[in-house]
């Protein structure tokens, strides 16, 4: 069917795709924040100029943004999936040693 690959290919595969994961979620966080901010600082001054309450969104949304940008960080995201990794092979050698008794 296709061709075979090897197991540390497969790693490096599943690391890539993690990162690229992480870096589209946030992305999409981003473009989130950003689009539905924008309406609400367009409403805040369209309806109460003199009552400025938009920053406090902003401020608190942006905290949110911030630690997601510090979750999904490519170095953050391979630390974690080759603890995932390390976890997997080492029920899977416990897993092989158990089933050999």
């Amino acid at each position: 069917m296709g061709e075979e690959i090897s197991l540390e290919n497969f790693k490096e595969a599943l690391k890539e795709l993690r990162v690229t994961e992480a870096r589209r979620g946030f992305v999409s966080h981003l473009a989130a924040y950003v689009i539905v901010n924008a309406f609400l600082i367009f409403i805040n001054l369209w309806t109460s100029p003199g009552s400025l309450w938009f920053p406090f969104i902003l401020a608190g949304w942006g905290i949110g943004l911030a630690f997601h940008y510090l979750a999904s960080r490519p170095s953050r995201i391979i630390e974690e999936t080759e603890k995932e990794i390390a976890s997997i092979e080492y029920h899977a050698r416990k897993r092989k040693k158990d089933a050999g008794q």
